[in-house]
């Protein structure tokens, strides 16, 4: 089950969507990718308020989350491989055994977010913020894209 995780008083946010719309917008996802395009649609969340959003094992691989505000989210196991995150604001996530292969992750807020088991491999980290980042292993880091702005954990 899907849930956003949000308070009656975070609902005004700009740009927020409800568990319901969320459940929806996850649904025709699936069958975005499962029909390999012809039927459902794409998701895009871009720029959306989904603060401690719960999406456990969600299939959000080639989704447009670019700009959104994941603070706290709860992405364990969720396939997001070649989706959009860039600029992200996922500080706190928990992005255990996700997979981010192929992501862009570039300029994305991860300060305290938990990589641990996940998969980075072509993950683009450049500018991005891993500021007390857990789980991250040298091995992981070797196999994503990072650069003299990324901050990566101590």
């Amino acid at each position: 089950m899907y849930n956003t995780g949000m308070s009656n008083t975070e609902t005004s946010k700009e740009n927020t969507r409800s568990a319901a719309e969320l459940k929806t917008i996850l649904s025709n996802h699936k069958i975005w990718l499962k029909t390999e395009g012809r039927d459902g649609e794409p998701a895009n969340l871009k720029d959306c308020y989904l603060k401690g959003a719960v999406l456990v094992g969600a299939d959000l691989s080639n989704a447009n989350l670019g700009g959104a505000y994941l603070y706290g989210a709860y992405l364990k196991n969720a396939n997001l491989e070649n989706s959009n995150l860039r600029g992200a604001n996922l500080r706190g996530a928990n992005l255990r055994w996700a997979n981010l292969k192929n992501a862009d992750l570039k300029n994305a807020n991860l300060v305290r977010a938990d990589f641990m088991q996940a998969e980075i491999k072509n993950t683009r980290l450049e500018g991005a913020n891993l500021k007390m980042a857990e789980g991250l292993t040298p091995e992981q880091l070797a196999e994503a894209h990072t650069d003299e702005k990324t901050i990566l954990p101590a």
